[in-house]
């Protein structure tokens, strides 16, 4: 698989917003233009992982996408370590983590596909196909 950070120079936020109006490119788009007014942006696959799986950006929701990635299959050194510490921040939420976690185990796998070449596709679709609740 191809590593993300290599191919984030190859994407710009301008050529993101020019997709159609509901792809995944063009709120990754939105959501990174915005983003980057706060901050500098580079872009992450968590980014698109955002976009898919979170309704706020909340620290809790932020842990909660880990737990649902980790539902999904992804096993990752760095997702393990994310749940690790949203058990020890908010340990009150571990019913919202354990609901996350199935949500992910009952979606379809998604979290080691090439996300890049998804973006013509509408964001509402590709939720729709994975079952990403």
């Amino acid at each position: 698989m191809k590593n993300l950070l290599n191919q984030k120079s190859k994407i710009s936020i301008s050529s993101l917003i020019s997709y159609p109006y509901d792809s995944l490119g063009f709120h990754l788009g939105a959501y990174l233009f915005k983003k980057e007014e706060k901050c500098p942006t580079l872009l992450e696959k968590e980014d698109i992982y955002r976009l898919l799986l979170t309704k706020d950006t909340s620290v809790k929701e932020e842990f909660g996408m880990y737990f649902y990635l980790f539902g999904n299959g992804n096993f990752k050194l760095d997702t393990l370590s994310e749940m690790f510490i949203g058990l020890f921040v908010y340990p009150l939420a571990v019913k919202y983590y354990y609901k996350r976690y199935q949500e992910g185990k009952n979606a379809l796998r998604f979290h080691d596909l090439d996300h890049f070449k998804m973006l013509h596709l509408p964001l509402e679709r590709i939720k729709d196909t994975f079952l990403i609740k």
